[in-house]
């Protein structure tokens, strides 16, 4: 049998893992809302910051050359923060 290739792998896991506290019982945008936050928007940070965990183990090994595998980590680890943000009011685009 043929092996499944490893960053693949933890992709498709992190993914499903991502998704399982959402179809269980995900964050409650009203419970942001009463705070002046836009709770749809936190909520998705919420959600992609779960669904980057397996993605993050998976590209250890991606690309190959090391200086420009710690900036892409960086980048993508910061994405939900950038949705918080986005969700508080004065912050980003109207």
């Amino acid at each position: 049998m043929r092996r499944f290739p490893y960053p693949l792998l933890c992709t498709l896991f992190g993914l499903v893992l991502g998704w399982l506290p959402a179809l269980v019982h995900g964050p409650i945008p009203y419970k942001f809302n009463v705070l002046g936050i836009r709770g749809a928007v936190a909520v998705w940070a919420f959600y992609s910051a779960r669904l980057l965990i397996g993605f993050l183990v998976g590209i250890t090994s991606w690309p190959g050359r090391w200086f420009l595998r710690g900036p892409l980590c960086g980048v993508i680890a910061m994405f939900p923060v950038t949705v918080i943000a986005l969700a508080t009011p004065g912050c980003g685009p109207p």
